[in-house]
């Protein structure tokens, strides 16, 4: 069962101590108390006699024996009804919304009206004093009364309004991701090239710091699947204005303050914050550690479509790092999905299931395609090694997890896709041959006992369906010397399984390619597409050619016990 802590408990006496501390809060409370101040000098110097002429020309009005007893009683009254719906309102919302007092000490137009609300009872206070003093101060008396509280009564009810819609999630994400945006909108106007100067440097990172901090309590605090949702793609969101950004960033900016080294984060790799600083990653690595946090969290809880969209998000970074040229940033994006990989293997080892990994293999394999699109062959390269090393451990845990198999069949996939357009933007032929032969390799591991490779490979045809389709693929393109190297393969099983099994297995292979269609009759998590279906199914029987003609050169196959 999942477990959150505590939410920090919201007082009165919290609220007012942030009132009182904040440096925003006293710059609010500065501009409306000079607001009143000159607002009040304006209707006595320019409002008032007007006023006056108007209500004794009609009226008839003594000033002298204007009731204001009950003012001051009603503005306290007001100012406790405006911080005691603060405090229920914040308190019960930050049960599932961590840090809300952070926000509202942060949010100019709550600042300003609580500032209002004390402002007024001071104003009314203080010309009542001043008054039994013997001071006559009747206009402002007029002013309070008949401007000052009209305003307040009218405003109080939308104002508490505001407040509960501000209240929810959404609003609260929607806060912390322009808050961060506008802060990196200030940063980037400065230019690459300007002196940052070292309280702004401190506070500006640690703001950022945490806006992520905040949006991964969230994560935790936050019930409903659709405000975690909302959460990750503001991560998303946000890295990608990040990117946008960061070419106009000064470059101070990106040396770590020492305000922001101990963040918990960083804690743990103090050692590569010069690395971090260097390649100018320093934020991408802190959120891609606190997305990665998240994606760990809903895979032990089973959540696997928010861990699916933790995992897109990774994708997406890496496209946007690759449109701009960010060789750092499309190194780590590889790391975290190798880290993501590793972790979806212990989880699918521990509690056979192969769903999260299913998911996490397609955004990966989407990623590769990404690296091909942009000629990245030295990232393409390692990537596939990276597919092989990952299908040799699902391989070696289907003894304990029999479902992680299907995953060779999702990597197969990938590879597979991954290669048409390699072939299809004519990639260099070695370096192409390379990878297909990396291919081939899936379902070809060293050291395996033998009776459980047939047992393995005589039931599980995924992978080599895969090997075929690629070679279906080369055929109706006219390249039937890289379709000839598939069948070639294929001789590995024949001389593994057997005549009889071999035909059984291949005339299994064959069936599913021909009659199956780009449609499953199923819905899965990437929708009902057939990912073993082949639209070159007529090209069947001369692969099957091939493979006689390979067994032709075969020596007599080896018997199996």
């Amino acid at each position: 069962m999942q477990t959150t802590s505590q939410a920090p408990l919201v007082t009165l006496g919290l609220i007012l101590r942030r009132l009182l501390a904040t440096s925003q809060s006293l710059q609010a409370a500065a501009i409306v108390f000079s607001g009143i101040f000159l607002a009040d000098r304006l209707f006595t110097w320019y409002v008032f006699p007007a006023y006056k002429d108007f209500l004794e020309a009609r009226f008839s009005v003594t000033w002298e024996l204007i009731d204001t007893a009950f003012a001051p009683v009603v503005w306290v009254v007001f100012t406790g009804l405006v911080l005691g719906s603060l405090t229920v309102v914040i308190t019960f919302a930050a049960q599932s919304v961590p840090k809300l007092i952070d926000l509202y000490m942060s949010h100019w137009m709550s600042l300003l009206y609580v500032w209002w609300t004390i402002g007024c009872t001071i104003h009314d206070l203080t010309i009542k004093i001043v008054a039994e003093s013997g001071i006559p101060l009747v206009p402002s008396f007029v002013f309070n009364y008949h401007v000052l509280l009209p305003l307040y009564l009218l405003s109080i009810f939308p104002f508490i309004m505001v407040i509960l819609i501000s209240t929810k999630t959404s609003r609260v994400i929607q806060s912390l991701l322009q808050g961060a945006d506008k802060t990196l909108a200030k940063l980037s106007k400065l230019g690459p090239d300007a002196k940052l100067p070292e309280n702004l440097h401190g506070s500006r990172q640690y703001f950022l710091f945490e806006a992520l901090n905040q949006l991964t309590d969230l994560l935790t605090y936050v019930p409903y699947k659709e405000s975690k949702a909302e959460v990750i793609e503001g991560f998303g969101w946000l890295l990608a204005r990040y990117l946008d950004y960061k070419p106009k960033l000064p470059n101070e900016f990106f040396k770590v303050h020492p305000r922001v080294r101990e963040d918990i984060s960083f804690r743990t790799m103090q050692g590569q914050l010069p690395d971090l600083e260097e390649a100018h990653t320093f934020f991408e690595q802190k959120a891609l550690v606190l997305l990665g946090n998240g994606y760990i969290t809903f895979l032990e809880t089973g959540q696997f479509d928010l861990s699916t969209l933790c995992a897109e998000q990774l994708n997406k970074l890496g496209k946007r790092a690759l449109e701009a040229g960010d060789e750092p940033l499309i190194e780590v994006v590889t790391i975290r999905f190798n880290t993501h990989v590793r972790f979806g293997i212990k989880h699918g080892q521990t509690n056979n299931e192969p769903r999260n990994l299913y998911n996490l293999v397609f955004h990966y394999g989407e990623f590769v395609r990404h690296l091909v699109e942009h000629n990245a062959q030295a990232r393409v390269k390692t990537c596939f090694g990276y597919f092989v090393f990952y299908g040799l451990n699902c391989f070696n845990a289907c003894t304990q997890a029999p479902a992680l198999a299907f995953i060779l069949d999702v990597i197969a996939v990938e590879m597979n896709k991954a290669l048409i357009l390699m072939h299809q933007k004519q990639w260099d032929a070695e370096f192409f041959q390379e990878r297909f032969k990396e291919f081939l390799t899936l379902d070809n591991f060293q050291n395996v006992d033998r009776d459980f490779a047939v047992n393995f490979f005589s039931k599980n045809v995924g992978v080599r369906l895969m090997h075929i389709g690629l070679a279906l693929y080369f055929l109706d393109i006219g390249n039937e010397e890289k379709a000839r190297q598939v069948a070639k393969d294929t001789m590995q099983d024949y001389q593994l399984l057997g005549h009889e099994l071999f035909n059984k297995t291949m005339g299994m292979i064959f069936a599913r390619l021909k009659f199956a269609g780009p449609a499953f009759w199923e819905d899965t998590d990437r929708g009902n597409l057939n990912m073993y279906y082949t639209p070159h199914p007529q090209h069947i029987e001369r692969f099957q050619e091939l493979q006689q003609e390979c067994q032709s050169e075969l020596a007599t196959p080896i018997k199996v016990a």
